[in-house]
């Protein structure tokens, strides 16, 4: 027990220095890492090789514990509370919580998003948006609290109502506080031995009788003692699942809305956007009309100057038409005559 223990911390060590480096620097400083220690500890060697690159999420959510680790641990201390509200069904409680938890959430993400640029591996914003899906169920389930803080996240969580799927999600030993040993209770029953020799034989018979009835009687109250309890532990149940449901209901409502909100700002910004496309458009179609609309009147002027200007040739034109087509009559009927002549 002792040396599985002393492997998984060993494990923990290498895979704490390994997820605290850039996506990029991983599986060859993994390699790395892994050939090192092959010669030494084979067993450790194929354990540290078979740690996964973390997703871009689960890395920036790694740099969180890393950078950020006040601002998150308030954001799980405020998921514990969540939780004892929702245990004791305390509706303003919960209600002020869960606005609280959306703003401190949006608050962490976009910061891990700057954090992200700080340390030279911007994301896009889909990354930001599945980091505060992790904080989000970090603040739903303890486990999944403990599997942040243990900065060795291999991939995004993601809360389905109260429940968070950790299978595989965490790299080396399993995150959390150490579970306590298990204690087992023990009791024997009987009750002092009537030793007194001198004691009339049916006076240690009625007393044991009295000893038996009593026992029947610690057993039937002991009995309805733990029905009564899963009777109010069912109701406990019951109610605590209609307010997770209800919260959970109200909270999907309010993300919505929200989501509703974004997506109609967008295309409030994408109409602004067209709008100022098309004035731009129009502006610069408007100055083109005008300056056509200059060179047409310029055109036509010239056109009217040269209009103008033709007319007396063309004239001249008929002129000189007329005076040629009137010599080749006089010179056709001078050829008549000479050839009447011959």
């Amino acid at each position: 027990m002792v040396d599985s223990a002393r492997a998984d911390d060993a494990l923990d060590d290498v895979a704490d220095a390994l997820y605290a480096l850039l996506p990029d620097e991983f599986t060859s400083a993994r390699n790395a890492r892994a050939n090192q220690l092959r010669a030494d500890d084979r067993a450790l060697a194929k354990a540290v090789g078979e740690l996964r690159r973390p997703s871009p999420a689960a890395w920036l959510t790694n740099q969180l514990v890393r950078h950020r680790a006040d601002e998150l641990e308030e954001l799980l201390q405020l998921g514990e509370q969540l939780r004892a509200a929702q245990a004791d069904l305390d509706a303003a409680a919960l209600t002020a919580l869960a606005r609280e938890r959306r703003k401190v959430v949006g608050a962490l993400a976009r910061d891990a998003g700057r954090l992200a640029d700080a340390l030279g591996n911007a994301v896009r914003a889909p990354v930001v948006d599945e980091v505060a899906e992790t904080l989000q169920a970090a603040m739903t389930d303890a486990s999944a609290a403990d599997a942040v803080r243990s900065g060795r996240l291999v991939r995004a969580l993601e809360a389905v109502g109260t429940e968070v799927d950790l299978d595989g999600a965490v790299a080396g030993g399993t995150p959390g506080p150490r579970r306590a040993a298990r204690t087992g209770r023990s009791s024997s029953r009987g009750g002092a031995a009537a030793a007194n020799g001198d004691a009339p034989r049916d006076e240690v018979g009625a007393r044991r009788a009295r000893k038996r009835q009593e026992d029947r009687e610690t057993d039937r109250e002991h009995a309805a003692r733990e029905r009564a309890e899963r009777e109010q532990a069912e109701r406990d149940r019951a109610a605590r699942e209609r307010a997770e449901r209800r919260t959970a209901e109200a909270e999907a409502r309010a993300v919505s809305a929200e989501e509703t909100a974004a997506e109609a700002s967008d295309r409030l910004d994408d109409a602004h956007a067209a709008a100022d496309r098309a004035a731009a458009i129009r502006d610069d179609l408007e100055a083109q009309l005008r300056d056509l609309e200059t060179r047409l009147a310029a055109a036509e002027r010239d056109l009217a100057e040269a209009e103008r200007a033709v007319r007396p040739l063309e004239r001249a034109h008929d002129r000189a038409a007329r005076a040629a087509e009137e010599a080749r009559a006089a010179a056709d009927e001078l050829r008549a005559e000479l050839d009447a002549e011959d």
